[in-house]
């Protein structure tokens, strides 16, 4: 029986197998921008290799605003190509994934004083530049009809544009590029951290990792090496002494969670306050989420956290836009914080360019710097030309990235079928309808291994804990075929519980500490020391004014 890739064996492979010969290409770092760039180079018949210190998804591709979107607003920029590449790829997106880029309506309200003509020029613009074909561009509605999807907005409201996005989780999906990766060929792994860029006079041959897990140290010499570490990219080349051609300007955005009966709408909607704040809320299962802010941050990126200021702000615009459901800090049940990994033009963080560069810092060695979730792809192709430059050799742009399916995504009928019969199977299984609602909009085909699971033991299909919409299985999932290897990496990032559950899904660690701990040989120090960090996660989750000193 052949070795998955994501197991715990598979990993350990992977760090054996890419320091016993020179790989054509090692990433460093797996944010979706690492691992897109693994998945590209690999569907070329590339030598690739990829290490991340923390896990896949572990900064801002577990902490953005979950949208795979058009950015419309960019236009008011002048940014004409980012909007007219993200619009497109959306569609892209959700064709090789068609389990995790969910369609969403997303509504802009139009108030008094607003002008419709202007905004509906703005949308047919939009439209044009996405290529939407007729039936799916933007349309009128009607206050009325702007009311049955956001019951609570304030007035004066006089009508509303809507139009269509994507929403998708994001971790889910970077993990899904990861593991396309290594079905293509590349070695990845997680938990593995550089410690120091290997040189042979002025040229970068590879670099020395870490196995955090073992602190075994592995070699990996490499042809051409890139630092795709996102909101770290600066930080990490300075550490090793290389100076980046330009700064970096980190900015948060933050993003405050409710119950959705609290804020009731359906799909998203463009929110504006009577004083001018701007945000949005979008549902997303049993849940509303309010953001986002755009402030500079200059503090350490690995653990941004929500501020009061800024839970005020988002708070307050809330307030405004939903007078009605009278909405007090009660409510909000968790926060996250994210960080966009910005080039620094001298501009405020919310007029700067989401646009990204290649830096080539020495030979034999790229930064990427700057981008967006929606266009990971077509970056990919942007390195890649400069990978092809330090090889010497020529690349065309690789249409396989479009074409070949995410793991996960293989569905034998359309989604909204898919859902329904998996749906169907796990409530004549028991699985709550909640429950399973969550599973089939999170896993895809990887259902059909919960389900294995359940058939060989029922076990595996109970409830993780009476509170939390999630199973037993996953967490033998995460282990055996994702690369889990802490319980922050399930509850955090395979699971999505860390935020969209009740109480963090503090209720179910030490299940899930109980199952990992068996599958990985933990012993009790292990199983507590990973509880107790998990705890300090979901503290730092929490309101400002509900977090306990650790």
């Amino acid at each position: 029986m052949s070795i998955h890739p994501f197991s715990p064996e598979g990993r350990l492979n992977a760090l054996e197998q890419m320091s016993k010969e020179t790989v054509d290409l090692l990433i460093v770092g797996g944010g979706i921008t690492g691992c897109g760039l693994a998945r590209d180079a690999a569907l070329r018949g590339m030598k690739v290799a990829l290490v991340e210190k923390e896990d896949f998804a572990y900064g801002t591709s577990s902490r953005s605003s979950k949208l795979v979107h058009g950015g419309i607003r960019y236009l008011a920029n002048g940014e004409v190509n980012l909007v007219r590449e993200s619009a497109r790829e959306r569609r892209v997106l959700q064709t090789i994934a068609p389990h995790l880029i969910h369609p969403i309506p997303f509504v802009f309200p139009l108030y008094k004083g607003n002008s419709t003509a202007k905004y509906r020029t703005g949308f047919a613009i939009f439209d044009k530049l996405a290529g939407v074909p007729p039936s799916d561009q933007h349309k009128l509605l009607k206050a009325d009809e702007v009311r049955a999807m956001a019951p609570l907005l304030r007035e004066p409201l006089k009508s509303g544009i809507v139009y269509g996005e994507y929403m998708t989780d994001d971790a889910r999906f970077t993990l899904a590029n990861a593991q396309s990766a290594a079905e293509h060929g590349a070695w990845v792994a997680n938990h593995a951290a550089v410690t120091r860029f290997l040189l042979d006079g002025d040229r970068v041959i590879g670099a020395a990792v870490k196995d955090t897990i073992s602190n075994k140290v592995y070699n990996v010499a490499a042809k051409v090496t890139v630092n795709a570490t996102g909101p770290w990219a600066e930080e990490t080349l300075l550490k090793s002494r290389f100076k980046p051609p330009k700064r970096m300007l980190l900015s948060k955005g933050v993003h405050l969670l409710f119950r959705a009966e609290r804020i009731p709408i359906e799909g998203a909607i463009a929110l504006r306050s009577p004083s001018g704040k701007e945000g949005f809320a979008i549902r997303r299962l049993e849940h509303v989420y309010v953001g986002t802010t755009d402030v500079p941050y200059d503090s350490s990126p690995d653990e941004p956290t929500a501020d009061a200021e800024a839970v005020h702000e988002l708070l307050t615009m809330a307030q405004q836009c939903f007078p009605d459901a009278n909405i007090t800090e009660h409510d909000i049940i968790g926060t996250w914080a994210g960080l966009r990994p910005l080039i620094d033009e001298g501009k405020s963080s919310r007029d700067t360019s989401r646009h990204d560069e290649v830096w080539k810092i020495k030979d034999g060695f790229l930064s990427i710097a700057g981008g967006k979730l929606t266009t990971y792809r077509q970056m990919a192709h942007r390195i890649m030309r400069h990978v092809a430059k330090e090889l010497h050799i020529h690349f065309e742009n690789n249409e396989k990235t479009a074409e070949v399916i995410l793991p996960g995504g293989k569905l034998h009928t359309n989604v909204e079928n898919f859902r329904s019969e998996m749906m169907e199977t796990l409530k004549e299984k028991g699985v709550a309808e909640q429950t399973a609602n969550r599973l089939t909009w999170l896993y895809g085909t990887f259902i059909h291994d919960l389900i294995r699971y359940g058939e060989e033991d029922s076990m595996w299909l109970e409830p993780l804990a009476d509170d939390i919409n999630a199973i037993k299985g996953e967490v033998r999932l995460a282990v055996e075929q994702e690369m889990a290897l802490a319980i922050s990496d399930f509850m955090c990032r395979r699971s999505a519980l860390l935020l969209f559950s009740e109480n963090h899904g503090l209720s179910a660690v030490k299940t899930a500490a109980g199952i990992m701990g068996a599958l990985l040989g933990w012993d009790e120090t292990k199983r507590r020391h990973e509880i107790s960090r998990y705890t300090e996660i979901a503290n730092a989750h929490m309101l400002p004014v509900k977090r306990t000193r650790s």
